[in-house]
């Protein structure tokens, strides 16, 4: 996962705190932490069936899969920009 670059989209394209960003980035990593990144839409569905992500509160749940959609508006941006520049 390119965090950095996901960061840097997050500041310039969502209207969230620095905080928030940083949580969201936080919760990317553990989400890669658990089922390492790949980029398929079942990414989120796999996910969810691992245990160790099924064993964590429904609040932290709730905000992986947000970051997990986040990174995949990200990742579908910068993959149709560089199409763009072709």
């Amino acid at each position: 996962m390119d965090y950095k670059g996901f960061k840097i989209w997050l500041i310039s394209n969502q209207n969230y705190s620095k905080a928030t960003i940083s949580n969201i980035v936080s919760r990317a990593k553990r989400a890669n932490n658990i089922l390492p990144w790949y980029n398929d839409i079942i990414y989120l569905f796999m996910l969810e069936r691992e245990d160790k992500y099924e064993c964590l509160s429904s609040s932290v749940k709730s905000q992986i899969k947000k970051a997990i959609k986040l990174y995949f508006e990200y990742v579908t941006e910068k993959e149709s920009k560089v199409k763009e520049d072709f």
